[in-house]
């Protein structure tokens, strides 16, 4: 059996790393479907040196591609939980993600909650949250025309790259990969008390609607929701106004 190590996880060293003082919260990044850690890049500087940006590299991606992508948001939060909790180094931290990341630090914050070392806050962004039914069909299944179609409507993905055959060819099994274990993932539970949750929704994003976005407040007991001008990549096209935000909510 292949064992994960840590810095494999993590291993995207982000300017203001090497800070003259530690930092005081470090906030883990989780990226969406088909995506790698290298997005979370520029987000160091929007949130200052009080804070550690940390994004999270999943197998199958980037320095990675080796790896199979996993299938299941279970399996990878079991993976990543204990990495992630050593990470940390005993300080405060923050759970972010988006669209599949949002399942999958949902997840995480579930498992760490049960080990006896809980997030600080759980940030969900692009997600419809995994206790409703889906109100678009899953696209894992369909044939490659179709499932590109559905990447293109999505958008994130620049369209020239969606043309190109040989491109398709290599990332597809992941992209796949990555929506079954979205499409697949369900959990009804409820966060226990103490895990402020923030849920993040584009006023114009296809695969999660504000009035899906909203349903976050049914899975926590400190829930707050904000909807964003932009589709289902506005936490990137809005990046400075979002990042304001959530450091703002959670008085960082």
């Amino acid at each position: 059996m292949c064992v994960t190590t840590a810095p494999s996880w993590f291993p995207h060293a982000l300017p203001g790393a090497s800070r003259p003082s530690p930092p005081r919260v470090r906030f883990f990044c989780i990226p969406h479907g088909g995506a790698g850690g290298s997005v979370f890049r520029p987000w160091q500087h929007l949130l200052g040196p009080g804070t550690e940006v940390v994004p999270v590299q999943l197998p199958g991606r980037e320095i990675r591609m080796t790896e199979p992508a996993e299938t299941s948001v279970v399996r990878l939060a079991e993976k990543l939980a204990a990495p992630l909790a050593r990470r940390a180094e005993g300080l405060p931290y923050v759970l972010f993600g988006h669209s599949m990341g949002a399942l999958l630090a949902y997840e995480l914050a579930r498992t760490l909650q049960d080990s006896g070392r809980p997030p600080a806050a759980l940030v969900v962004s692009g997600s419809v949250p995994p206790h409703l039914p889906r109100s678009t069909p899953a696209m894992h299944p369909l044939p490659d025309r179709e499932f590109v179609a559905g990447l293109r409507r999505l958008g994130g993905i620049p369209p020239e790259l969606l043309a190109d055959e040989e491109w398709l060819a290599l990332v597809l099994p992941q992209l796949r990969a990555d929506f079954e274990a979205a499409e697949t993932y369900r959990a009804a539970a409820v966060l226990r008390p103490g895990i402020p949750l923030i849920a993040l929704g584009g006023s114009d994003d296809p695969a999660a609607a504000p009035a899906e976005v909203e349903r976050w407040r049914d899975l926590g007991t400190d829930v707050r929701v904000r909807v964003f001008a932009g589709d289902h990549f506005f936490v990137f096209a809005a990046a400075p106004q979002v990042l304001t935000f959530v450091a703002g909510e959670l008085a960082w």
